[in-house]
């Protein structure tokens, strides 16, 4: 169920998010829409992962998501 809801939600996505768009017009060029629908749904599951581990709203974690450390952590960890 919850994978069914994650492609459902990657329609959506896709239209509003234009890394998400371009992530999944490469994939879906170079694997077919379906592994790629599933692809970009993986990548938003993550970021609900971290969303919810970090307490950052999703505008918050995508700016961070190029910095080192997980995606929504203030400071790089220290190893």
């Amino acid at each position: 169920m919850v994978r069914w809801l994650l492609i459902e939600t990657v329609h959506h996505a896709v239209r509003q998010d234009p890394a998400l768009r371009q992530d999944y017009q490469r994939l879906k060029f170079r694997r077919g829409h379906a592994v790629a629908k599933v692809a970009i749904a993986r990548k938003l599951a993550v970021r609900m992962y971290w969303m919810l581990r970090s307490g950052a709203d999703y505008a918050r974690l995508v700016r961070r998501q190029g910095s080192r450390g997980p995606p929504g952590d203030a400071s790089p960890s220290l190893g």
